[in-house]
């Protein structure tokens, strides 16, 4: 099977760079401090290119090219001219580089921020709050006629469920109500809101650790071949080109050390 040299040295380089982010295990280091900036800047790269094509290009300047064209040819350029409007006050944003014209930038600023909080305030309320809310209000008839009492086979759907849900959010909600004293029934309450928000912390952070398990199960499977056949790996040879980086790599943080290399946390303790 063949591959193109851009594959072949995209394999390569990705193996390699991935053993640089994992010698962050040993210390920080410039080989560390190599991929990390590599990564931020690809990645600035890309949202850079992925906003003037997916937004900025078919949303200004493709309309203004119409409007112009449509202008030239003596016909009705339509709402395509509105499209000069965000275009100047684009513009406007870079006079923020002249000190003395520095102020006039605030026009189009006070737009984005007007309209970020408009859309946000309608967005944020109807997909979260008003989801949320009717989310932790159960239908236990509906829940009773599709599952019962508790459904295995559903991961524990059901009326209890349901119940558990209603209950631990009520009782979590009345742990913070502290307009009056929590005296013993509203104490044994708030124990048990304080037990939710643990199980619901746990959960979390359990599944934030299962995604980053997984990231990390990512880039062993590219280390070791295993996301790729077995003719792909005869050409890319993943784990010659994962041993070639780690030789690479102690032998540059050996003649970094040897050179009187320091994290940077202790030359900041230092200075």
């Amino acid at each position: 099977m063949e591959l193109s040299t851009a594959t072949l040295l995209g394999a390569w380089v990705s193996i390699f760079l991935t053993i640089c982010i994992l010698s962050f295990l040993y210390e920080d280091n410039p080989v560390y401090k190599l991929a990390e900036h590599l990564f931020l800047g690809v990645s600035i790269a890309v949202s850079v290119v992925e906003a003037y094509y997916g937004t900025f290009k078919p949303n200004m300047l493709d309309p203004v090219g119409r409007a112009a064209t449509a202008v030239a040819s003596g016909s009705d350029p339509g709402w395509d001219a509105v499209s000069v409007i965000p275009l100047l006050l684009c513009g406007v944003l870079f006079l923020k580089l002249v000190p003395k014209l520095s102020w006039v930038a605030r026009i189009p600023i006070a737009f984005l921020v007007a309209m970020f909080a408009g859309l946000k305030l309608t967005g944020e309320a109807n997909a979260n709050l008003m989801t949320q809310v009717a989310e932790s209000m159960p239908n236990l008839g509906q829940l009773w006629i599709d599952h019962g009492l508790w459904d295995w086979s559903a991961d524990g759907a059901g009326v209890i469920s349901g119940l558990v849900l209603v209950l631990g959010l009520c009782a979590c909600l009345l742990h913070f109500y502290f307009s009056a004293p929590h005296n013993r029934p509203l104490r044994v309450v708030s124990r048990f809101g304080v037990l939710m928000l643990m199980f619901g912390f746990g959960a979390s952070f359990g599944y934030t650790v299962m995604g980053r398990i997984s990231l990390a199960i990512g880039r062993a499977q590219e280390l070791l071949g295993l996301d790729r056949s077995l003719e792909q790996n005869a050409v890319v040879h993943p784990r010659i080109a994962t041993l070639a980086s780690i030789v690479l790599l102690v032998g540059v943080l050996a003649v970094w050390k040897l050179r009187g290399g320091k994290p940077e946390s202790d030359e900041a303790t230092e200075s």
